[in-house]
Formats: structure tokens, sequence, C-alpha cells
């Protein structure tokens, strides 16, 4: 099984005949699940279509295979494309959707990467604690001004007055909220464990779905309908 890397990912790139590959990368070794950076040396002859390269782990030496697949060109300048690492030792990947989700704060789309590549490193308490800051992120986005500096669980309360949400999703939120609460205040007796935090951040995904990637979605297709119905028809 491939592993997708996402570009935020990428510390370093090439730029050769418009032709941009990543030549260092931070991911989660499939071998030792160390967060590293990885140094790729590709294969000196180029398919500009599917490159290829045989890479160490620098923490525990293990052989990884890296694949780069070079997407359509689309009238860009330069060519790029979608990397990824084998074997995927099973990490969890970010929502689809979330990079290009402009409605929502690149600062918010950080800390929601941070929380995935904590979860990815088996920090338990890290996850929890950085998915109350992303659902920190997220209702800071929503609720007015006045209302910022209020305690989370008001601000949760609030939450529906100022976008359309259902009750299961105000569950939902509350729930991670509370599962960060566990990350945050030292309790030897009620530390995070690696179901609660699997579970916290797929209740994220669910949430930032909604609220931030449903929309677009929706709009997109929208739109794209609204464009046919202006279409002329073709003659009899």
């Amino acid at each position: 099984m491939l592993r997708h890397i996402p570009e935020q990912n990428f510390t370093n790139t090439e730029i050769t005949h418009d032709y941009e590959i990543p030549i260092s990368v931070d991911s989660t070794c499939p071998h030792c699940r160390r967060k590293v950076n990885f140094s790729i040396q590709w294969l000196a002859k180029r398919t500009y279509v599917v490159e290829y390269a045989l890479t160490h782990c620098p923490a525990c030496q293990e052989k990884t295979t890296f694949i780069y697949l070079t997407k359509k060109r689309e009238n860009k300048p330069i060519r790029t494309g979608h990397l990824f690492i084998h074997p995927s030792n099973g990490s969890r990947e970010p929502l689809s959707g979330v990079q290009q989700a402009d409605n929502m704060q690149e600062g918010l789309k950080k800390a929601y990467f941070s929380a995935i590549n904590v979860l990815n490193a088996h920090e338990w308490t890290a996850t929890s604690v950085l998915c109350r800051r992303v659902l920190e992120g997220i209702t800071k986005s929503v609720v007015p001004e006045e209302d910022k500096n209020k305690p989370l669980a008001t601000q949760l309360k609030g939450l529906s007055k100022h976008i359309d949400l259902e009750e299961p999703i105000i569950t939902l939120a509350d729930a991670i909220r509370k599962g960060g609460n566990l990350g945050a205040h030292f309790d030897l007796e009620k530390e995070p464990t690696e179901e609660i935090s699997q579970l916290m951040v797929e209740m994220l995904d669910y949430l930032i779905e909604y609220i931030f990637i449903l929309p677009n979605r929706i709009k997109s297709l929208h739109d794209k309908i609204e464009a046919l119905s202006y279409q002329e028809q073709p003659n009899d």
C-alpha cells in the first residue's frame, strides 16, 4: 500500500526543465514510526510521468520507497505531482479537501496537520491537546469577536447561533473538548489512550468536513449545475 505525503511536508524542492520535484520531505518512517526528514535522490533519468527513488530512514536506516506521479499540466508553467511513500504503515491520512478549503484559515490547517502527525507518532497526550486546539480554532473562526475570549465550553454552546449545526455535531464537538482536557491536565489515572486519540481525530474530521469542506463542495456542484442550465440547448 502507498501513503500520500501532502505538499506541506515538502521541505525542499528542485526545478529542472519546468518540472518541480521534492528532494526533502518530513514524514513518519513506515518502519520505526519516528517523524524524520527524508532526503530523496531520484533516478537520474526522468520520465516526467512516474519517478522512483529508494532512500533510507535517517533514524532506523531501513529502506523506504518514494514514488512521484506527475499531475496533468493544465496550462501551468511548472509541472508538479503527487508524492507517495511505501510501505504505508497504516498511518492516518489528513482529511481529503482540507488543503483546498479556502474558507479554512492557514493556521487552522497547520494545527490540524500537526494533530495528524503526532497521532501517527503515537503521542496520545499531544494528540488530544492538539485536537482541542484545532477545535478552539474552529470555534474562533465562526463565533463573533465579542465571544472569542469566552471559555471554550461557552463558545460551543453558542456555536449553533452562528452556523447551522444539529445536536449530534454539538455533542461531537463537546466530546473533543473533554478529550483535550484529559491531555492538558496532568493526571496519572486519566491519561489519553490510543483509542481516545484515534476517536478524537476521527470526530475532528467529521466536524471539519461538515463546517468547511462540504459547503465548498456543495457550492461547486451548484455552480456547475447552474452553468449547465445556462448553456444553449441544441437545435432540433
